[in-house]
């Protein structure tokens, strides 16, 4: 019912049959797909998390890189980069604190001594000794010269699909950049895949890997075990009986 003014002091009212039924039909008409309450579920049921997660192994090798599914919500694509960076440096740093705890936690163990682990006693002559120490030395000066290789310079890498780059030393990945244009229109599994395959080279390419345990060869253990008994290295020069 409307009402509508016909002079100063005269009012009239217009009744409109559907109308109430109009209005009754809204009130129990269902929200549309697209209401509010719809987008509230929609957003509840997908709970709040990192942006960026990257997962690496204990030790500390990239795995997988996981994008949340509305990451562009919290992060610029032109600063898609700097998150997968703050993201793989939480994730080693959590690396190094596993590692740092489990090693308070575990109670050293000394090895019961088995044949295999019985020094070598034969006798040494000073000619043996001479080229045991020049074997050693050559053995540590190639050690020394494939570190230096890895840990002296900045390597880049660049995704097999171009979008993504990235630069690491040490073993420590210095930036990630990532194709702004591309990771704004891109699907996640892609972007993902690139930024993956980036950061597994760069700690390929740049850790130390096996060269982190120290230099190791037989020369080097033969005579790192001499020096830790001199009395066994007396004996086997024939100094001491």
């Amino acid at each position: 019912m409307s009402y509508g003014r016909r002079g100063p002091n005269e009012w009239e009212s217009e009744y409109d049959p559907l109308s109430e039924f109009e209005d009754f039909e809204d009130l129990n008409d269902p929200a549309p797909a697209d209401s509010s309450p719809a987008r509230d579920a929609d957003d509840a049921a997908s709970p709040e998390g990192p942006a960026v997660t990257v997962h690496v192994t204990d030790a500390g090798a990239v795995t997988s890189v996981v994008l949340a599914a509305d990451w562009e919500r919290s992060v610029d694509p032109r600063e898609l980069g700097a998150a997968v960076l703050s993201a793989f440096t939480n994730a080693t740093v959590q690396v190094l604190a596993n590692q740092a705890e489990h090693a308070e936690q575990t109670p050293s163990v000394v090895r019961a001594g088995t044949p295999a682990d019985l020094p070598d006693s034969s006798p040494l002559s000073k000619e043996d000794v001479l080229r045991l120490v020049d074997a050693a030395s050559a053995d540590l000066q190639q050690f020394t010269e494939q570190l230096s290789a890895r840990a002296d310079r900045t390597v880049s890498v660049d995704s097999s699909g171009g979008h993504v780059r990235g630069s690491a030393r040490s073993g420590q990945v210095l930036d990630v950049r990532v194709d702004a244009n591309w990771a704004a229109s891109a699907r996640n599994s892609e972007i993902e895949l690139e930024l993956t395959e980036v950061l597994k080279q760069l700690g390929d390419q740049s850790s130390p890997g096996e060269l982190a345990h120290g230099p190791r060869s037989r020369a080097i253990d033969e005579l790192h075990s001499l020096a830790s008994d001199p009395q066994l290295f007396l004996r086997r020069i024939g100094l001491v009986s």
